[in-house]
């Protein structure tokens, strides 16, 4: 999972990310088992690079992330 500083790509999204917490940030569950991820930006469960997406893996390291 993205380290805490790191935060969530602004283009990643679950049926959670819409729920946020009273301090603002968006809510993700990665160990949940039931969550399936899609990319804003490619309307699919692969980012722009082909990779699949998840709260795991869309992370800085990746060229198409982008700070939320």
């Amino acid at each position: 999972m993205p380290s805490p500083s790191a935060g969530f790509c602004a283009h990643l999204r679950t049926k959670t990310a819409y729920y946020r917490t009273p301090d603002g940030e968006r809510i993700f569950k990665p160990d949940e088992s039931t969550a399936c991820y899609t990319c804003l930006k490619t309307q699919r469960p692969v980012g722009p690079d082909g990779r699949p997406v998840d709260a795991q893996s869309c992370g800085a390291d990746r060229g198409c992330f982008e700070q939320e």
